[in-house]
C-alpha cells in the first residue's frame, strides 16, 4: 500500500543530512525510533540495496515503485 511521500520525506532527508547519503538502513533506524507504522516501514523497505545521493532521487524511485503518492 502506498503511502504519502510527507509520511516518509523527515526519515529520508534526516538520514542524507546525516550521512550524505540515503540507504535503506539508515532510515528504517530513524522510522522505527519514531515508532512509524507499517505502512512507512514497507514503503521505506522498497529502497532495498539501492543508496541514494538526493532526497529528490530518493523520492523519484519511490514514486516509480507506487510506494509513495504526491
Amino acid at each position: 500500500m502506498a503511502v504519502a511521500w510527507s509520511e516518509v520525506q523527515g526519515f529520508i532527508e534526516t538520514a542524507y543530512q546525516q550521512n550524505g547519503i540515503i540507504e535503506r538502513a539508515d532510515v528504517v533506524d530513524l522510522a522505527y525510533d519514531a515508532n512509524a507504522n507499517d505502512d512507512v516501514i514497507d514503503a521505506i523497505d522498497v529502497i532495498g540495496s539501492r543508496v541514494f545521493n538526493s532526497v529528490e532521487d530518493a523520492h523519484r524511485f519511490l514514486s516509480s515503485q507506487n510506494a509513495v503518492t504526491d
